[in-house]
């Protein structure tokens, strides 16, 4: 076995059971939080120890109360006696062994199936972090890093990652307002751009499996895009200043991580000018939107319900029918309340500025007939730059709840019906055949390249042809799709997850699909306990109260019992990271965000060079930008 490099002996295990350890120690500097190593000269195992709660203790004296009432008596003389007698009793948890693997070289972490043996050493883990790094190394993950490994108050340079494996099984990110949810975020995007570069410049092609992630972030206070301040020279450092450091010496770099236009709003005057190039006015067809849409998030009645199917089943343009609907007009018979009714609730999308009416005109003097029919909609262009692994910035600062919820619904309904379709064809034909099945005639067309669209995915999706047919790829060689819900809870509550709620769908399928929420609450307990089963990996920073804390750590994918009072004593940035693929839960302090972006924009430059890579050749389109 490899010997472990660690300090000097702190305490002694003293007794304990499965689930907590007693230590006594001479050392009194403890902190909750903080993990301590325990070995024994007889066993090959190596025990992880987290401290929870500690108490002072004298070791000859049970009566603490006489003791201190000696020293407030006659200190000067009182205190030399007790000093050697000072020791500290330490509760904790168990996290689990390690046992070195001499045929991967390597040490493998253990749940904890038993004790370590009497009287066992404790070294801190904080003064040993080589040995820790080698105890911990399968937990610390592998792919997008999100911040360093926390013991107590201390941060040890010992990066904490999320792997792209476990993006599609649902991120859950909570923490009460000034938590530093902002900050994750923005490190996650960086990192995951970061990431995305790595994969496209260094990917093996020995694997198929694709571990490109394309985000639509949806920022509602506008912040990302902007950036935030970085402490030492109040200067902001966004995505922007990403997006412009990979224009600087190649446009592929660019291509890697974005589209044409990846800042989607509501109003381009509304955007900075040194913005408006990456920018775009988003819109979108009315006839796009689907009933299911509209049920998951707004509050509608089974009639009401109804009555929008049966709309639907009639005109494709539905929403403009029954808002333009008057009383003479056939209205299936339903009563006036439930028409009137449904037509409020349509009225505040139908008067939206990101929706839009299909129209139809003439060429020639023949007014009645019918030339083309005149529709415009990102939809297609937004779904095929997300399968390429690309990043948007959907502000919707700008827009209502309703509409953003209706956007954020009607992509991941349309990138899941793709996905569905995929999943179940093995060829172009069987795959078109789904998709017209499961999506309205104009997009389905546009994605299909049936019609003059330039975004059709049938590039992206074949592999080779075969015959007069084309043959499909598998999900895992697409890129993990990750959609941002802010204040999840007001889509994803219990009131609101209905039948027909696609968010419910991907919950339970993500993973098969490769599509991936990253859910951002204040409040746990409003979110529908189903999504919240299975979502498996959950970052908890600063909770608000202790139902919050008892929420997360019931929804936890790790044990975390016990955790009570790390979680009060956690700062501004600091989270608790359980994941199902991992064995133990993980403190972090997330990286502040502009200062890991300013130090990045060397690498989004010239990648090549951070890498140590030559610089190949590749087929790309020029984007019209500068």
């Amino acid at each position: 076995m490899v010997e472990l490099k660690l300090n000097e002996p702190i305490g002694i295990l003293a007794e304990g059971d499965i689930s907590s350890l007693k230590v006594i120690s001479k050392d009194i500097r403890y902190q909750v939080g903080e993990i301590l190593i325990i070995t024994h000269p007889e066993t090959p195992e190596i025990y992880l120890f987290r401290v929870m709660n500690y108490e002072n203790i004298l070791r000859s004296s049970s009566d603490m109360s006489y003791v201190a009432s000696n020293i407030l008596k006659n200190r000067t003389a009182y205190i030399a006696r007790v000093e050697n007698e000072k020791m500290v009793k330490v509760s904790g948890i168990l996290m689990g062994y390690s046992l070195y693997d001499e045929k991967k070289k390597q040490w493998i972490l253990y749940k904890p199936r038993s004790l370590p043996p009497h009287f066992s050493y404790v070294y801190r883990g904080s003064d040993c972090k080589a040995a820790l790094q080698d105890l911990l190394w399968s937990e610390f993950g592998n792919d997008i890093e999100i911040g360093k490994l926390q013991v107590g108050a201390t941060t040890l340079d010992i990066p904490i990652r999320l792997d792209v494996e476990a993006l599609p099984m649902h991120v859950q990110v909570a923490g009460t307002t000034g938590a530093g949810k902002s900050f994750f975020m923005l490190t996650m995007i960086a990192s995951s751009l970061k990431n995305n570069i790595i994969n496209a410049l260094k990917a093996q092609k020995a694997s198929s499996i694709n571990k490109k992630i394309s985000f639509f972030m949806v920022d509602v206070h506008d912040e990302y895009m902007r950036g935030m301040k970085e402490p030492e020279s109040n200067e902001r450092y966004g995505i922007k200043d990403i997006a412009e450091a990979s224009l600087k010496q190649d446009k592929d770099i660019y291509n890697i991580l974005f589209g044409k236009n990846f800042y989607l709003t509501s109003d381009m005057e509304s955007v900075e000018k040194d913005m408006q190039k990456y920018a775009k006015a988003l819109r979108f067809r009315l006839e796009d939107i689907e009933v299911s849409d509209i049920i998951s998030v707004m509050e509608v009645t089974d009639q009401m319900a109804s009555f929008m199917f049966w709309v639907k089943s009639h005109y494709e343009d539905w929403i403009s029918t029954i808002v333009q609907l008057g009383e003479e007009d056939d209205q299936g018979g339903f009563s006036k309340g439930t028409v009137n009714a449904v037509k409020r609730r349509l009225r505040s999308i139908y008067n939206s500025p990101i929706f839009r009416e299909s129209r139809t005109i003439t060429t020639s003097d023949d007014k009645d007939k019918e030339q083309s029919n005149v529709s415009f909609s990102d939809l297609a262009e937004i779904v095929y730059n997300l399968e390429q692994g690309h990043f948007y910035n959907f502000s919707s600062a700008l827009l209502s709840s309703t509409e953003q919820f209706i956007v954020l619904t009607m992509l991941a309904r349309t990138i899941f019906a793709l996905r569905q379709s995929l999943m179940s064809s093995t060829r172009w034909s069987q795959f078109e055949k789904q998709v017209e099945s499961r999506l309205p005639r104009q997009i389905s067309n546009e994605l299909l390249g049936k019609t003059s669209s330039s975004f059709s995915i049938k590039d992206l999706y074949i592999k080779n042809k075969e015959g007069n047919d084309y043959i499909l790829k598998k999900v895992n060689e697409l890129p993990v799709i990750l959609l941002t819900i802010e204040e999840a809870p007001s889509i994803l509550g219990v009131q609101m997850s209905k039948q027909g709620n696609v968010f419910v769908d991907i919950s339970r399928q993500g993973r098969k699909f490769g599509i991936g929420m990253l859910l951002i609450t204040q409040n746990i307990s409003a979110m529908e306990p189903l999504i919240l089963a299975n979502t498996n990996t959950e970052i908890n920073m600063m909770l608000g109260n202790e139902i919050e804390i008892k929420q997360a750590i019931i929804n936890a994918s790790n044990n975390i019992t016990g955790y009570e009072h790390e979680f009060r004593v956690l700062n501004r940035g600091e989270a608790i990271v359980t994941n199902s693929l991992r064995n133990i839960p993980m403190p972090v302090k997330i990286h502040n965000a502009p200062v890991i972006i300013k130090e990045n924009l060397s690498f989004f430059e010239n990648p090549y060079d951070c890498l140590k890579i030559k610089k190949e050749k590749r087929i790309s389109k020029d984007i019209p930008l500068l």
